[in-house]
């Protein structure tokens, strides 16, 4: 499910383009628990989707985790990923160990570092001998560290000319409906709105995708109490076993 945010984030922009470039994809927390559990392997499909159909990538690990550290944490996370049942195994192998070679980790904590970023992209796209033509920064850190990580990104990190930015942001935002509409105006000081994904990941929960199909094909038992006049909201709980981790 989080892989598909990705996904759609990066083909919109992909299918508009017939020339060959470079698309670096930086995911930003991605020693917390979350990229470790999804992010990256959902990184990791969407590469083998599109090995070998024009543009070459490279994969950023970032976070506040300390560089060695942040490193040890990735690598065992490149170790772990697995592909579909469908690619043979020889094939995986092969798509694993390009994967590994084109992710890094790298500590993202000043602007300095942002800067630093940049400008290691666009070293390697030169070497490369291709044009950049864009990137994505998946925001997998807390709604409250977005708007420093946005004004070091429009500041310090955006593309050259002629290449895309976008943002992966998860939602809910905020606390409440003007926490919200504050952190929406902030993005909005960065970011184009053309710029922006808004993904909720738990739309894609079983329990919440079986809502409106369980309504409809009980629809006749249904149909006098499950209407606007009787249900003020739908809440679901989902209890966690286990933390959720930062970066």
């Amino acid at each position: 499910m989080l892989a598909v945010a990705v996904f759609v984030a990066l083909l919109g922009c992909l299918r508009a383009q017939e020339l060959r470039g470079h698309v670096s994809i930086v995911l930003l927390g991605a020693t917390g628990d979350l990229a470790k559990k999804y992010l990256w392997q959902g990184l990791f499909q969407l590469y083998l989707e599109e090995a070998g159909k024009g543009h070459n990538f490279s994969f950023h690990g970032t976070a506040l985790t300390a560089t060695e550290q942040g490193q040890e944490v990735v690598a065992k996370v490149l170790e772990s990923l697995s592909c579909p049942k469908d690619v043979a195994p020889a094939r995986c192998a092969e798509l694993k160990d390009q994967f590994q070679r084109l992710s890094q980790y790298r500590q993202l904590k000043t602007t300095e570092d942002y800067a630093a970023l940049s400008k290691d992209i666009e070293a390697l796209v030169q070497r490369e001998g291709l044009w950049e033509a864009g990137r994505i920064f998946y925001f997998s850190v807390p709604p409250f560290a977005y708007t420093d990580i946005a004004r070091s990104i429009n500041s310090s990190c955006r593309p050259g000319p002629g290449a895309w930015l976008r943002v992966v942001l998860e939602k809910p935002f905020g606390h409440n409906h003007l926490s919200a509409q504050q952190l929406a105006t902030d993005l909005g000081s960065f970011f184009h709105e053309e710029e922006m994904y808004r993904v909720d990941h738990y739309l894609g929960k079983q329990a919440v995708a079986q809502i409106l199909p369980f309504r409809d094909q009980n629809r006749k038992a249904l149909d006098g109490l499950w209407n606007r006049h009787h249900v003020e909201r739908v809440e679901i709980v989902m209890k966690e076993t286990v933390d959720a981790e930062g970066a």
